[in-house]
Parts: structure tokens; C-alpha cells; sequence
């Protein structure tokens, strides 16, 4: 007798690829990359060969090749290396709505991008190329560009981050140290993104007081159940500050995340919290 054939939900898919469910469904809808099959209720289910196509499209753009050269790549099983996009394929249309002061071209773009592309990958060939040529010093333009490049990402990932925390049960925080004209906010806000794609409502404090306690935190991580606390961050933190996230993660048994430059400005830190809580555990 035959075995059946396992078959994967939407989310456990998203889990195992690391591609949102948002992303999945528009390969399918715009580019017909992917045709998982349907229970009665119209609920996706997907093969384990569909897992390994959604890992072969993700390995085909991260070589560059835009999405909409995907399929014919797929079709014929070619394994030459196809002709890849350059960077500037992706940045020059946001790059010139930036120049152009045009924010709803830019919101389209963003729109588009951040549906079709895996977060890290948009992360990588879009937002951090953008960074780079926004920061160089010779733009004149760039107090105007930047404040619109990251007013238009920050409201996107917000919108998101906003509709995720209705669905999602786990809770999150987000915690930022770092002053608002260090100009880091859109990262903050990608990294609540990716926490909300990781099926996490999620709470974000930012630009939070950097000298001293911050008096109220173990509270509200224990009133509202947070099952995780994010740190992102570019500085060095206060004692003040460690400790009281050390208490966290031993004593509430809330895992604190670093991300950032302080995961390695702190990495001894976070390696004794490591065997405090394997200490715990024993």
C-alpha cells in the first residue's frame, strides 16, 4: 500500500523557507511559480516538492535574478547561471522616486518589493544599497531623501506590523535605546517586521531613556506575558540597563535577543547570560 503524501501548511511552509505566506501566495497569483493543492475549506496545502521549488526560487534571487525571470529558469531545469539583475535594477526605480519626491511611486515600489521578495533578501538588495548611496556624502539632496525614504518604510512595516498583531498570538517586545536623529528607525521597524512574520504581536518602544534603570520594564514583561524581548541597537549599553535584561531573561524566563552592533559590543555579556540559564536549567 502506497504511503500518503505529507502535506505542509501554509505557515509550516513559511517556517521551513523563511518566505512569508504573503510572498507565497503572490508567486502563485502573479507568477504561477507555485500551485500548492486545496482542502474543501480553500485552505493551501503544499508537497515536500513544493518546499524544495520555493527553495530553488529563493536560491535563483539570491543570485539576483528578478522574480519575473524566475519561471522559464524553472521550466527548463536549466543550471546555467541565468543573467542576473544588477542591484541598481532594484534601487534605481526607488532611488529616482526619492529624487523625485514622488511618495506614491515610492510606496508602490515598496509595496510591490516587500510583497514579492523575502524580507532579508529585500532587506539586503534593496534597503541596504539604498542606505549606502542616500548616506554618500556628495548628495545634496539627501536630508529630504532620507527623511522620505525612512517616513515611507517605517509607515509600510508599521501598517504590517499593525495587521499581524490581530492574528498573531505570541507577544514581543522591541526595545531601542538609540537617539531618533541617528537615523536607525526604519531597522527598528524591519525588525519588528521580521519578529511579526515570525507569528509574534509585537510591541515596540524606541528612543527609550539611555542613562540609568528603566523603571517599569520586569512589570510590564510580566504583566503582558512577552514570551521574547528584542534589543536592537548600534551602542554600547549602561550596567544599569544589562542588568535589568539579564533579570529578565533568569528570573521571568523571558529570552533576551540582541541585534545590531551590540550583539557584538556585549557578546561576553550575552555568553554568561547563556550559562546562567543553562546553570538554571541543570
Amino acid at each position: 500500500m502506497a504511503s500518503e503524501v505529507k502535506l505542509f501548511a501554509i505557515r509550516e511552509v513559511s517556517e521551513i523557507t523563511g518566505v512569508n505566506s504573503v510572498t507565497l501566495r503572490a508567486w502563485q497569483r502573479r507568477y504561477g511559480l507555485i500551485k500548492p493543492q486545496r482542502t474543501e475549506k480553500g485552505h493551501r496545502l503544499y508537497t515536500q516538492e513544493d518546499i524544495e521549488r520555493i527553495q530553488l526560487i529563493v536560491s535563483w534571487l539570491d543570485k539576483g535574478v528578478a522574480i519575473s525571470k524566475v519561471r522559464p529558469l524553472l521550466e527548463t531545469g536549466s543550471e546555467a547561471v541565468a543573467e542576473q539583475e544588477s542591484e541598481q535594477a532594484w534601487v534605481t526605480p526607488v532611488m529616482t522616486a526619492l529624487a523625485e519626491c514622488r511618495r506614491g511611486k515610492l510606496e508602490q515600489l515598496l509595496t510591490q518589493l516587500m510583497k514579492e521578495y523575502p524580507l532579508s533578501l529585500f532587506i539586503e538588495q534593496v534597503v541596504e544599497p539604498v542606505d549606502r548611496q542616500l548616506n554618500e556624502s556628495a548628495n545634496p539632496l539627501k536630508p529630504i531623501q532620507c527623511a522620505l525614504w525612512q517616513s515611507a518604510l517605517i509607515e509600510h512595516c508599521a501598517a504590517l506590523v499593525a495587521k499581524a498583531r490581530k492574528r498573531n498570538g505570541r507577544k514581543a517586545l522591541l526595545l531601542s535605546f538609540e537617539p531618533a536623529q541617528d537615523g536607525i528607525s526604519h531597522h527598528i521597524w524591519l525588525s519588528a517586521l521580521a519578529l511579526s512574520l515570525d507569528g509574534y504581536s509585537v510591541t515596540i518602544l524606541e528612543n527609550l531613556p539611555f542613562q540609568g534603570k528603566l523603571h517599569g520594564l520586569e512589570a510590564a514583561v510580566s504583566k503582558q506575558d512577552f514570551a521574547q524581548v528584542l534589543v536592537v541597537g548600534e551602542s554600547k549599553l549602561p550596567q544599569a540597563i544589562l542588568k535589568q535584561l539579564a533579570r529578565l531573561h533568569t528570573a521571568l524566563h523571558c529570552p533576551v535577543i540582541l541585534k545590531g552592533s551590540i550583539t557584538v559590543i556585549h557578546g561576553s555579556w550575552l555568553q554568561k547570560l547563556a550559562g546562567e540559564t543553562e546553570h538554571d536549567e541543570d
